[in-house]
């Protein structure tokens, strides 16, 4: 054979080489994606396969297979509840990650390290790891990720009570899941699960319901057993919250079978530890505690002391039931302050608050007291907390733009004490010139005078800026709080001294632009002053001369509306929803829809006074009511019109939960909707 022939041959070989090794690679990730579908069936069984997997892929693998190999791993390890192998592999991942610079796979590696925190009891160092990813997480643009990324910071964000951000982050997780090109199904049913239980802890019931249900037809469609179980779970937790206890019981024992037949300890235990929470609300305390201890043991064998925590919380319970109230007691304290430790705090109100009653029906009344304002002053809190760190974020750029502004005034007022000291120097130099030459100094003092008096014109001007900037807003042109908190303080003492002129009460509502986060992310901060700029215009247009428009502070305004009964405030909500939504805003190039989500009421509020219901508690409440229409779909505004229960029993509840003041007949609730046709913001376009 010449040399010709034996180069096209080797040529061959090289080739068929290639293609065999493209093959092999081909066949091993078909492998490896059919063992993760495998595990929605039968986790053990699939755990088993792939580690008799791991053995046959040797140094010359390509990087590709190892990666997803190890991701379905340790994901499989998880699952079974073998956190210390888990752990193993994912420090594997990372540093063969690392080595082939691939941000993929540390992003993968890291959220399920950030997991195995959050379940571990150490939420908020999750959500601390995956903050400081995040930018790497976007910087992949892979859906699969940014999928996981979200979906794993949601959950821990729910753990601690941020609902908002939660259900934000939730929701990321579920667009990212549409997109994903490997086992989309699986990713859109597992963040339905965590959307479904987002919903529950607003006690937004019907909605969580609702999700659950679409969930179990996805999980039977694509044979996901340990999903369906998932989510089974929190549908019986749904029944239990609504009174429906035999449904609730029938979704615990679904689930239970499911965890024992998919070798999945940490469904195991908490299918037990639920249906012991069934057996302590029909006092079955032998029981209960039976169900508890034995999802105690499966709880610690997972790994989950979230779980451990609200399975000695059970048994302190069922203890306390049963007449050992020292003993039980002991073992509530220990399963609070492993929650504490953890920084769990929704599990530590529903510890509270079970304590509370438990010590309510053993007599303990003071007890019982004390433990009711715990979890009340928690509950409120856990209310606050995500929207106090929303408005943090915003109140943090509103502020360094007014420092701006703070730093152009004090050099205005610089100029002006210029000006004051050079007019000073004037009028010196006319009186001397009037004292020196009187006749021919005339015309020269004349000309000074006129210089004089443009100066004085101009620190007026200057006075009134400097006035105007202190009451308002200096990118809308708004009143400010300090405005309102000025005009709420001479309402306080007339209050006090009797001086209101009759009983029309005025209105409060509070409004806020839907999506405000997202337009600024898509157009910028430019952009987003656009907009705000744009709703002030309307929202001045919308009004009564006498009514007061102030920006409140970001994406959030307030109208104060003297003398506005309840059927003018409703109106009021109306008109502004339909001017702030009715016409698109142009920002460059690009054209959108905004809406807006209100809470308004009357003040004083339902016939009480000022003393037992003030201007910053009305402002609370109607913050409240704002907040559900949030939950709701926004682009509506939600009133209180009046209390149907005498107020000592009503504020405690609305205070703290306006869903349970209004499931319970409380109050009167108003439902404004805004234009049909704007359900929220549109995409830029």
């Amino acid at each position: 054979m010449d040399k010709r022939g034996r180069w096209l041959v080797g040529v061959v070989a090289l080739l068929m080489g290639l293609q065999g090794r493209a093959l092999a690679q081909a066949d091993a990730m078909e492998r490896i994606d059919a063992l993760q579908s495998l595990a929605e069936k039968d986790n053990q069984q699939s755990l088993e396969q792939l580690l008799a997997l791991g053995p046959t892929l040797g140094p010359g693998t390509p990087y590709l297979v190892r990666r997803e190999y190890l991701n379905a791993l340790m994901t499989a390890q998880m699952d079974a509840a073998k956190l210390d192998a888990a752990q193993e592999t994912i420090a594997a991942l990372l540093k063969l990650a690392q080595v082939n610079k691939d941000d993929v796979g540390v992003v993968l590696a890291t959220t399920k390290s950030a997991s195995i925190m959050a379940q571990a009891g150490k939420p908020d160092a999750a959500i601390a790891q995956l903050g400081a990813m995040e930018a790497v997480a976007l910087r992949t643009a892979d859906a699969h990720v940014l999928w996981r990324f979200y979906f794993v910071l949601g959950s821990a964000q729910l753990t601690v009570g941020r609902f908002e951000v939660a259900l934000e982050n939730t929701l990321k997780s579920l667009q990212y899941a549409k997109e994903n090109p490997k086992r989309a199904q699986v990713a859109h049913l597992t963040s339905l699960n965590l959307l479904g239980n987002v919903y529950m802890a607003m006690t937004n019931w019907d909605k969580a319901l609702q999700v659950m249900e679409e969930g179990l037809v996805l999980a039977d469609a694509i044979g996901s057993t340990r999903l369906k179980g998932t989510i089974l779970l929190n549908r019986g937790a749904a029944f239990a919250s609504l009174g429906r206890a035999r449904d609730s019981v029938a979704s615990y024992e679904k689930a239970l079978k499911i965890g024992q037949e998919a070798g999945l300890v940490g469904l195991q235990g908490t299918a037990l530890n639920n249906m012991g929470d069934s057996y302590l609300i029909s006092k079955d305390y032998p029981k209960a505690e039976a169900l508890a201890r034995q999802a105690l043991v499966k709880f610690r064998e997972a790994g989950e002391w979230g779980g451990v925590a609200t399975a000695q919380s059970n048994i302190g319970f069922a203890l306390m039931g049963q007449g050992r109230i020292r003993e039980g007691d002991a073992e509530v304290r220990a399963a609070l302050r492993l929650s504490q430790e953890s920084g769990a705090k929704t599990d530590q109100e529903a510890i509270l608050g079970e304590l509370g009653r438990m010590y309510e029906q053993a007599g303990l009344y003071r007890d019982a007291v004390a433990t009711i304002r715990e979890q009340q002053k928690l509950s409120a809190q856990l209310f606050r907390a995500d929207r106090e760190q929303s408005v943090a974020a915003l109140q943090e750029q509103f502020d360094a733009v007014q420092r701006q502004k703070q730093i152009e005034l004090l050099a205005r007022a610089n100029s002006l004490k210029d000006a004051e000291i050079a007019n000073q120097r004037l009028q010196q130099v006319v009186t001397l010139l009037g004292v020196v030459v009187t006749v021919m100094g005339g015309v020269f003092v004349y000309l000074l005078y006129r210089r004089v008096r443009r100066t004085n014109e101009k620190l007026r001007e200057a006075n009134q800026q400097l006035q105007f900037h202190a009451v308002r807003d200096p990118l809308t042109g708004l009143f400010n709080r300090r405005s309102f908190f000025e005009l709420m303080s001479k309402r306080a003492v007339d209050a006090v001294a009797g001086r209101r002129e009759d009983d029309v009460p005025d209105g409060l509502l509070v409004l806020d632009i839907d999506h405000f986060k997202a337009i600024n992310d898509s157009l910028g901060h430019a952009g987003g002053d656009t907009v705000l700029v744009e709703v002030a215009k309307r929202l001045r247009a919308a009004v009564r001369d006498t009514d007061m428009v102030m920006r409140w502070g970001g994406e959030e305004f307030l109208i104060f509306s003297p003398k506005a009964n309840a059927e003018h405030l409703k109106n009021l909500a109306q008109r502004v929803l339909k001017v702030v939504a009715e016409t698109p805003i142009a920002v460059g190039d690009t054209v959108l829809t905004v809406t807006a989500t209100g809470g308004f009421l009357s003040l004083p509020f339902s016939d009480l006074s000022e003393t037992e219901c003030n201007w910053e508690k009305a402002m609370q409440i109607a913050d409240m009511a704002l907040y559900l229409g949030k939950v709701n779909g926004r682009n509506r505004a939600y009133g209180l019109n009046r209390l149907l229960a005498p107020f000592e029993q009503v504020m405690p509840v609305l205070e703290r939960d306006i869903s349970a003041a209004l499931k319970a007949g409380m109050v009167e609730l108003v439902e404004v909707q805004g234009p049909r046709g704007s359900p929220g913001n549109e995409a830029p376009h």
